[in-house]
């Protein structure tokens, strides 16, 4: 008891320099923790196999326990002050020293209340700048994360790359496409290659084909030190218009075992006019190889216009494969007299129709749209077409196929092949080498009816959506599969958006719907309507100190098959009536019309 007396006046001076321990502790340990946090705590909590717990959430623990600890000190202290007074029997000393333990355990109380208070603010707002650190969907600014290094693709400067973000089972000897919204510069994706000063003119360039590894970097997940592709080992090649880059790795994988790589595009590779493209930090992602090696050759799933059909000579022409297939095979330019001719147009002439070949949805829909101008759409843009009424001839034709069917030896490909190098199977009988063809007629007529939005999900305003559902658009038509993709301007083609913003990627694929509403790859039935698909990164939850919306805009680049823009933005209103839009309110506003384009939220 005398041991007791003695170390409790000394207790109210011990709350009082603890509570300053307490503060200084964490006001001086909370940068660079929280520093730490961003730099690999997260890792080495996945190694550990320990709960995942947030280090702001193991702090306040830490406190609490400070906290109630010195809370049961200052308890004791006010007893023993109160049982002093009390049995102070008119003595002086007594009195003045429980007046004396009753100051200094006040005193050490509001103390300790504000060190709390001024290290919640700390941590708050050391954690508000911490999850705030991250890419947005423009360069110059930051937001939060859920998938670093994500945010280039669609809301950037990527708009699509295979294999796709967490693909599985992808084949052992796939090739890699990195596909972009503008030309880039060639040697930012190859060593030694040199554009002497011409960035987009290929005539003067001193031409090689390894791997710029100092900008992209292929490796084994699980080993990014011990497994990376080096530049030799990696041959890279480009299309025409320098918007996509292929690299071709020796086999990936195991036979035995599935293998996860990851890509890594740094944010110094410049675009053809010199200018950087990609978010800070750069792009990455990963996805796992099976242990098959893909000899199974790709086939055409669908096509549009359909065999035997007739349509206004405006009609673009669109082949769907079964798979993804490599750009260089599938994809050029067609002048009057020569160029790409791994797919023909041909009309009464025989000649092939002079026009472009363009490639969207995951790789696998090539679109062909021809050079001969006859008309101008509702947004004022000039539409093309094809030779008026008389039949037209498509021919899709499979490569060379080399010494071991169905890889193609021959490069560049004489006709489509996919991105394990397999050759077209034209016939559907499971052997390649064979075209595939098909025939309509053209009138002489031009169609000029926009397209418009019959269905959407999720719905307007709606609450509660899943974090990561698929969010669908349905048009009353066939689309232009080509115009239903990401892009910077957000009045041209789908974009998606969040508020508060954070880092998501997302990425457009549409498939052909029957009069059933069936997938016309699945049901053979002629397809009636397009239906684009929005893959993308994880929504962020609503919290109580957080709500967030995300919006899809559809601008007025999405065109439909007979290349007519989406305007008036004509959709369903909240009850799945007519949004009423025309020339005077040509833009949809979450189903009302206005005359002013839809913002919802700052970007």
């Amino acid at each position: 008891m005398n041991i007791f007396r003695a170390l409790l006046p000394k207790a109210s001076m011990l709350m009082v320099g603890v509570s300053f321990f307490v503060l200084m502790l964490f006001v001086f340990s909370a940068v660079p923790a929280f520093a730490q946090v961003a730099e690999g705590l997260e890792a080495t909590g996945d190694a550990s196999g320990l709960q995942d717990t947030d280090l702001a959430e193991l702090i306040g623990t830490i406190i609490k326990v400070f906290l109630s600890t010195l809370g049961v000190i200052f308890l004791l202290l006010v007893l023993y002050a109160g049982f002093l007074w009390m049995t102070a029997g008119g003595e002086g000393d007594k009195v003045d020293k429980a007046k004396t333990i009753l100051i200094n355990a006040t005193i050490g109380l509001i103390i300790t209340l504000g060190a709390y208070a001024i290290t919640a603010f700390i941590i708050s707002a050391l954690t508000g700048a911490i999850s705030s650190t991250g890419t947005s969907s423009t360069s110059s600014s930051t937001t939060i994360s859920a998938e670093r290094l994500s945010g280039s693709l669609g809301s950037g400067g990527l708009s699509d790359h295979y294999p796709a973000r967490n693909a599985t089972e992808v084949a052992r000897n796939t090739r890699i496409f990195v596909t972009f919204k503008e030309a880039m510069d060639i040697e930012s994706f190859i060593e030694g290659y040199d554009v002497n000063g011409t960035p987009e003119d290929l005539s003067d360039d001193t031409v090689d084909t390894a791997l710029n590894a100092d900008n992209i970097i292929i490796y084994q997940s699980a080993d990014e030190d011990g497994t990376v592709f080096a530049s030799t080992e990696v041959s890279v090649t480009f299309t025409d218009d320098l918007k996509t880059f292929v690299f071709d790795t020796p086999l990936l994988g195991s036979p035995t075992d599935d293998t996860s790589y990851t890509v890594f595009l740094d944010d110094s590779i410049k675009t053809a006019e010199g200018s950087t493209v990609l978010n800070g930090g750069g792009y990455e992602w990963s996805f796992e190889v099976g242990t098959e090696i893909d000899l199974t050759p790709p086939s055409v799933r669908t096509v549009t216009p359909v065999a035997s059909g007739s349509y206004d000579r405006n009609i673009t022409v669109e082949i769907t494969f079964s798979e993804a297939v490599d750009l260089t095979s599938a994809t050029g330019i067609r002048g009057t007299d020569s160029g790409f001719d791994n797919i023909q147009v041909t009309g009464d002439s025989g000649t092939p129709t002079a026009g472009e070949y363009v490639i969207s949805n995951g790789y696998r829909t090539v679109t062909f749209t021809s050079d001969d101008p006859c008309g101008t759409n509702s947004c004022g843009q000039t539409i093309y077409c094809l030779p008026g009424s008389q039949p037209i001839t498509v021919t899709v034709g499979a490569p060379t196929i080399g010494a071991e069917p169905p890889q193609v030896d021959i490069s560049p490909y004489d006709g489509i092949a996919d991105t394990s190098g397999n050759g077209l199977d034209g016939d559907g009988d499971g052997t390649a080498g064979d075209d595939y063809v098909w025939s309509f007629t053209t009138t002489g007529d031009i169609s000029l009816d926009a397209p418009v939005i019959v269905d959407i999900s999720p719905n307007i305003l709606e609450e509660d959506v899943a974090l990561d559902q698929t969010v669908l658009v349905t048009f009353d038509s066939i689309m232009m599969t080509s115009t239903l993709t990401s892009s910077t301007d957000t009045e041209n083609f789908i974009d998606l958006t969040s508020s508060p913003l954070h880092e998501m990627w997302y990425t457009v694929w549409s498939n052909s719907l029957d009069i059933f509403g069936g997938d016309t790859s699945e049901t053979g039935l002629s397809p009636v309507v397009t239906q684009a698909e929005i893959y993308h990164g994880v929504f962020f939850e609503s919290v109580d100190t957080a709500t967030y919306y995300y919006t899809t805009d559809v601008g007025d680049g999405v065109k439909n098959q007979y290349q007519n823009c989406f305007a008036p933005g004509e959709g369903p209103d909240t009850s799945g009536g007519s949004c009423g839009t025309d020339s005077d309110y040509p833009y949809c506003c979450n189903g009302a019309p206005s005359d002013n384009a839809c913002s919802f939220f700052s970007s």
